[in-house]
């Protein structure tokens, strides 16, 4: 019922949460796909997906909310339903309490991201990007702050790790899928070779996993990272490489998808040591996890998924740094490494543009067949 009334609620357009009584407040603008109308007549419509996911980032967004009611300044959240449309989103981005925020949460889109360029420009006015999305990087806005690092990050982010925990006697070897989000991930990888000129990089199709051994030097650092989300490649390719009788002392990192594979060989993954990246991480055995997944069970009577996570988190975060800098998210590149619930947040600049985005990826791995972070 209280899902129901949220989306009802959307629909008639009553959505604004005052926290606190006093003036010289901070107004906050939620502007998401929320698809409202649809999801009401139509549990089953197309933007469901999309509705949902907005539904239940809102719904943590909504328990970090109540952290914030003894604020000495009021906080007033707005929330805007962009229906999924471009030109109900342009009417929105012309009202006066949108242009008035002091924060903007979302849009979710492409589309979105792209029209909010000229707004941030005229009005500088800081948005979040809340998803996970791989079209941010070609959108250079300085006032957008994307929650989740995009996609070409994890090889900037990884061989960073591998520099850090290395000595220079390292051979990187990236195996690539066949996907646009593989090649994406790989390329990037292999365009920064000038930057790590101690290194060797090589590459492999995924496809011809069986050369490996061509690439592969006995004695040196052996990196090996697998750019490719086909649970059959890259099951073909761990067993190829857990064959200890050719290959020993091998470093392999991987993809969050697999973590949604059918049937993960988890002991396989275990044996290599495998390294997953991922934006993403819910520790249940932190208590400020299990609190947050009580308040969850308790308002809304079902478990919290990602997207209510995410929702806690960056209002926790993102809020607070508005607060503690009386409304001046300039300085947010400037706040020191913040654990709000499980993932961190650092906030920086990208490797290219000016755009921003957090800088903290998770590195989990299996032991004793469970999944743990470094």
């Amino acid at each position: 019922m209280k899902k129901l009334l949220l989306l009802t609620c959307v629909c008639l357009g009553l959505t604004k949460f005052s926290l606190a009584q006093t003036e010289n407040g901070y107004e906050i603008s939620v502007i998401m796909p929320f698809c409202a109308k649809d999801l009401v007549s139509n549990p089953s419509s197309k933007n469901a997906a999309i509705g949902n996911a907005c539904r239940t980032y809102f719904e943590g967004f909504a328990i970090a909310l109540d952290s914030f009611k003894n604020s000495d300044a009021p906080i007033d959240v707005k929330l805007y339903d962009t229906q999924r449309d471009s030109l109900t989103f342009k009417k929105l981005l012309e009202k006066k309490a949108v242009q008035n925020s002091d924060l903007i949460v979302g849009p979710v889109l492409k589309e979105g991201n792209e029209m909010m360029l000229e707004f941030c420009k005229k009005n500088k006015i800081y948005h979040i990007s809340p998803f996970l999305t791989l079209t941010k990087s070609k959108i250079d806005n300085p006032y957008m702050i994307s929650a989740y690092p995009d996609l070409n990050y994890y090889a900037d982010f990884v061989l960073e790790q591998i520099k850090e925990t290395s000595n220079s006697d390292v051979n990187i070897i990236v195996i690539t899928g066949k996907e646009s989000n593989d090649k994406i991930l790989s390329n990037r990888f292999l365009s920064l070779k000038t930057k790590y000129p101690s290194f060797t990089f090589k590459s492999l199709d995924i496809s011809k996993y069986n050369e490996f051994k061509n690439l592969y030097k006995l004695g040196r650092n052996n990196k090996v990272v697998i750019c490719s989300e086909n649970e059959f490649l890259v099951g073909s390719t761990l067993k190829h490489l857990s064959d200890t009788t050719q290959f020993v002392d091998l470093e392999v990192f991987g993809c969050r998808k697999w973590l949604e594979f059918k049937a993960p060989n988890i002991p396989q993954m275990e044996q290599l040591g495998v390294k997953i990246i991922s934006p993403f991480y819910m520790d249940y055995n932190d208590p400020a996890c299990r609190l947050f997944i009580e308040k969850y069970r308790e308002r809304y009577y079902t478990e919290p998924d990602e997207y209510a996570v995410a929702g806690y988190e960056q209002a926790t975060f993102f809020i607070s740094t508005l607060v503690q800098n009386h409304g001046n998210l300039q300085k947010v590149t400037d706040q020191a490494v913040n654990k709000p619930l499980s993932n961190q947040y650092k906030i920086a600049k990208k490797p290219e543009g000016t755009s921003l985005q957090n800088i903290h990826l998770n590195i989990l791995f299996f032991s004793e067949g469970k999944m743990l972070r470094y």
